[in-house]
């Protein structure tokens, strides 16, 4: 390191542990239930989707860490952690990736493939 350059700086508006996103999202607004702790189900509206999680909107607190279930049309349930709640809005991670081809929601239609 020479005395003109010190460490890397960040890109502006990110903070050094600022990782990209894993996988594409898909937006949405969608009604799921999620299942907290397995013990009881509650609505939540699904924002955005990809294959390793979603963010969703959710009446509810759910504890940051906790382990949840969201079925998923064309899945059923998957299983994934909370790892983020701002207010009504909250963000979990899958435990395995899903396959978005599966999902009913993001799928093509078989009707839609054959006419393209």
């Amino acid at each position: 390191m020479d005395a003109n350059s010190g460490p890397k700086k960040p890109e502006a508006g990110r903070d050094a542990g600022f990782k990209e996103r894993r996988a594409a999202r898909h937006e949405m607004g969608e009604t799921a239930r999620l299942a907290p702790r397995a013990l009881y189900n509650i609505e939540v509206k699904v924002r955005n989707l990809s294959a390793c999680g979603f963010m969703a909107e959710c009446g509810e607190a759910v504890r940051i860490g906790s382990h949840v279930a969201l079925d998923v049309p064309g899945l059923g349930p998957v299983h994934a952690q909370v790892r983020w709640q701002i207010g009504n809005r909250m963000g979990g991670m899958f435990l395995d990736p899903i396959s978005l081809a599966r999902c009913e929601w993001t799928g093509v239609r078989a009707e839609e493939a054959e006419a393209a």
